[in-house]
């Protein structure tokens, strides 16, 4: 179990809008927070890989061209359209 102090504002915003959807200001909560921590997980995954590929750069030096991904992206949606760029 839990317990969190909300300011008033918060409190009041929370309790309108519980009142305004008929749900719990329970339910909105464990909504909002479940939110929160996909959100924050999702950032500290990016955070990990982008890490891991930039200790892979390190070891390896292979990278791909800032000109080949934005011949790349420039060709999106056209006729043309090209393969992504490769190391």
């Amino acid at each position: 179990m839990l317990g969190v102090r909300l300011d008033n504002e918060l409190e009041s915003r929370l309790s309108a809008l519980a009142e305004r959807t008929h749900r719990s200001k329970s339910y909105h909560a464990k909504e909002a927070l479940a939110r929160y921590i996909e959100q924050e997980e999702a950032k500290e995954q990016a955070d990990k890989e982008s890490l891991a590929r930039w200790e892979a750069y390190k070891e390896n030096g292979e990278s791909v061209s800032n000109q080949s991904v934005m011949n790349w992206l420039d060709c999106w949606g056209s006729e043309q359209e090209k393969p992504c760029p490769e190391k």
